[in-house]
């Protein structure tokens, strides 16, 4: 019989960060990146699925925002089914529901069947990023977890940014259909792949405690700390109290209940900013003068300066008071939109950097939301906080396309557009501020 107790986290904490976890945390990487690069995809085509089915921008609006309803039900729907019958279970459901219906789009032949596409797509989509985020996390020592968080996260601009270098190159030469038959057909061989080799969450399989989940996590064990593993004296532990009950009334509970509330005030916001960039930034500049290629080449730097800013927020994140450093993010977010939004009509060297300065900030800063939500919250509800912040931001992510869509019919020139709109990045300054103040009583 055990007669010693070894939390999980005393495990993670042990020893050096293994190749196992590297792969675990690969795998919930590119889980996110097929997350942005099908999220973007639309984005990259819709100038040329406009033209397709002879369609308004306020129309196709509707269908992104389709597809951000179904993300927000994803969510929500997702996230608390995987604190309930495990990650891994949830994560392959995400990516291929997403992964089969991005593939249907390259069939469409109306608005009304992307919509519909876009709506069934979005229910993987939404529940792809916080279980993996969540899942990851759960495999990283405690003091690399925001920084590890915001890595996996860099995954969504990674694969937007791809997203983008693959349209400029396909569009023109393939059609927009080719886009979707790609993305669709590597998010499912990604999904195949994680069915195969992804283990399931230890603190999930600890607190399960069945006797086939006793052998299971003796062999993850095993495979990151082998001193643990190999002794059968040990038992091992969950690293924090048991919730007992439904996991979403504890988000409003031992003193979560502001934080929660403004975590997702800010994700609404920031989900807001967001989808405004990825959804509408090609279909901008082709009104500011670009071609298709430069449009998608622009659209990939928006991206790719994303990449390098989820990375190094995680670790500024983790070295210094994340709250501050999200300050600094927003407001130079709301610089860098302004900028944009002024340089938009000028040479595409300069459009292009702008791009990247823009994504770097805007999208960074909300990767930064992401390790925040990811740290906030103990593991037994770490995927419902985070399945909920992200479905409550994604009301941003509805009003984005919608209000994109209005703003260029209204004939909005795109120096009024980019101008209203940076002004929410200094409310999400005004929410973390009082955040700060609520977390120092």
């Amino acid at each position: 019989m055990p007669n010693n107790s070894v939390s999980i986290k005393e495990v993670l904490d042990s020893g050096k960060f293994t190749l196992y976890q590297i792969w675990i945390c690969t795998l919930c990487f590119l889980l996110a990146f097929f997350d942005g690069f099908d999220l973007s995809l639309v984005g990259v085509a819709l100038p040329d699925i406009s033209e397709y089915l002879n369609s308004t921008s306020a129309a196709l609006g509707v269908a992104m925002s389709a597809g951000n309803v179904g993300a927000l039900i994803g969510a929500f729907i997702l996230g608390m089914m995987a604190d309930r019958f495990g990650r891994k279970n949830m994560l392959l459901v995400s990516a291929f529901t997403f992964g089969i219906f991005t593939l249907a789009i390259a069939f469409i032949q109306s608005v009304e069947q992307l919509i519909f596409l876009r709506f069934i797509a979005g229910l993987g989509l939404g529940g792809a990023v916080p279980n993996a985020l969540a899942f990851g996390s759960e495999y990283a020592p405690s003091k690399k977890r925001a920084t590890l968080a915001t890595t996996m996260y860099a995954g969504v601009a990674i694969g937007a940014t791809f997203a983008g270098l693959f349209a400029s190159y396909f569009l023109p030469r393939f059609g927009w259909q080719s886009l979707f038959l790609a993305g669709g057909t590597v998010a499912c061989l990604i999904g195949i792949i994680a069915l195969i080799s992804l283990p399931e969450s230890l603190e999930f399989l600890v607190k399960r405690n069945t006797n086939i989940d006793k052998s299971r996590i003796r062999k993850i064990v095993s495979r990151i700390a082998p001193l643990y593993g190999t002794d059968n004296n040990i038992d091992f532990v969950s690293s924090e109290k048991r919730l007992a009950g439904v996991p979403f009334k504890h988000l409003f509970k031992d003193g979560r209940t502001a934080n929660t509330i403004l975590l997702w005030m800010a994700f609404i916001l920031s989900y807001y900013l967001l989808w405004l960039i990825l959804s509408w930034t090609p279909t901008l500049l082709k009104k500011s003068g670009a071609s298709s290629q430069e449009f998608s080449l622009a659209f990939a730097c928006v991206n790719m300066g994303a990449v390098f800013a989820t990375v190094l927020i995680g670790i500024l994140m983790d070295k210094f008071n994340p709250l501050k450093i999200l300050k600094i993010g927003f407001f130079l977010a709301f610089i860098s939109v302004f900028i944009f939004g002024y340089f938009a009509s000028s040479s595409f060297i300069i459009v292009a950097v702008f791009s990247a300065i823009m994504g770097f900030f805007v999208i960074g800063s909300n990767s930064g939301l992401m390790g925040l939500a990811a740290i906030s919250y103990p593991a037994d509800i770490r995927g419902t906080g985070l399945g909920w912040a992200t479905g409550v931001g994604r009301a941003g992510s509805l009003l984005a396309p919608v209000a994109g869509g209005l703003m260029l019919t209204g004939n909005w020139s795109v120096n009024y557009i980019c101008t209203t709109n940076a002004i929410l990045a200094l409310v999400v300054i005004l929410i973390i501020f009082i955040m700060q103040k609520v977390n120092s009583k």
